[in-house]
């Protein structure tokens, strides 16, 4: 499929201050996003038709899960708060608490059941979706800094920490695989054949590590990383690497050979901190530090 280089119009500019997450749905009919003016916002990427909004946060929105039936989303922030909502009504349905600083990163397991979120207080807590109980049913302990980044995959949780290690749980097995990359970590994402693990730090590099045995397939270089917490992704079936920058252009490489195939302007002075690439065709949302969120198409 080609690759998503023209900016649908208009700009979807509901949100007041940068843009931290935006998320597609499982069908990709919808995005999520969330910022730093505490609010997430439903929207539908081929109308630019804002949807709907949830409001319960205190402070800035870090990240959103939605479960693969698309009927609930998980949410965490500033408010050391992880939220569970009913997309339709718009309520919580369960809030998290327990961690002691902000909540940077959530996930969901394939069937929704369970949580995990990820922490400034270098805690991962797994919490029960179907439990009335407030408490964690499992805590990793293990990262030294803040848990920015993570994903639960099958029976493995793969965690990203400024502490510059990247950490699979294999909780199936009870065993724990570290990777030092030596760098802050800003963003982990699983291939599609969950061989590989794509990390991004804050040494302006991509890494393609193979999870068998922590060597690095391929380095991805050329756009900005070195204060923001900047998110990357796959696209079109792991063909491409995508990245937000800090100098305002979403920067696309091919997987295999690591070099730049597309650089997309947006603007200068402001950073680009996330990327969604569409579960189903060659459509992409990416989230800005001026509060505005672009879908780009393919020609």
């Amino acid at each position: 499929m080609p690759f998503p280089t023209y900016a649908k119009n208009p700009a979807l500019k509901e949100h007041l201050g940068p843009v931290h997450v935006v998320k597609y749905n499982s069908s990709g009919q919808y995005i999520l996003s969330g910022g730093q003016d505490k609010k997430i916002l439903l929207w539908n990427p081929n109308t630019a038709r804002f949807i709907k909004s949830y409001n319960a946060h205190g402070y800035e929105v870090l990240d959103i899960a939605v479960a693969y039936d698309n009927k609930t989303f998980v949410s965490c922030g500033g408010d050391r708060t992880v939220f569970l909502w009913d997309v339709s009504t718009g309520s919580t349905i369960s809030r998290f608490s327990g961690h002691m600083s902000r909540v940077n990163t959530v996930d969901f397991n394939s069937n929704a059941s369970i949580v995990a979120s990820g922490s400034n207080d270098a805690k991962v807590r797994l919490w029960d979706t179907k439990s009335s109980s407030s408490k964690p049913i499992q805590m990793l302990e293990e990262a030294k800094d803040s848990v920015s980044s993570l994903q639960i995959s099958g029976s493995q949780i793969i965690t990203g920490s400024v502490d510059g290690n990247v950490r699979t749980y294999d909780l199936r097995m009870g065993k724990l695989t570290e990777d030092l990359i030596g760098h802050p970590v800003t963003s982990v994402k699983n291939s599609i054949d969950e061989a590989c693990i794509l990390v991004s730090t804050l040494d302006s590099t991509i890494r393609l590590m193979d999870k068998s045995n922590g060597t690095m397939l391929q380095s991805f270089k050329g756009h900005i990383n070195k204060e923001y917490r900047v998110r990357s992704c796959f696209g079109d079936n792991d063909v491409y690497v995508v990245s937000g920058s800090e100098d305002g252009k979403i920067y696309a490489w091919d997987i295999i050979s690591g070099r730049i195939v597309h650089q997309l302007k947006t603007r200068e002075d402001k950073v680009v901190a996330c990327v969604a690439y569409h579960p189903k065709n060659s459509q992409m949302a990416s989230g800005s530090s001026d509060g505005t969120i672009n879908v780009w198409d393919s020609a």
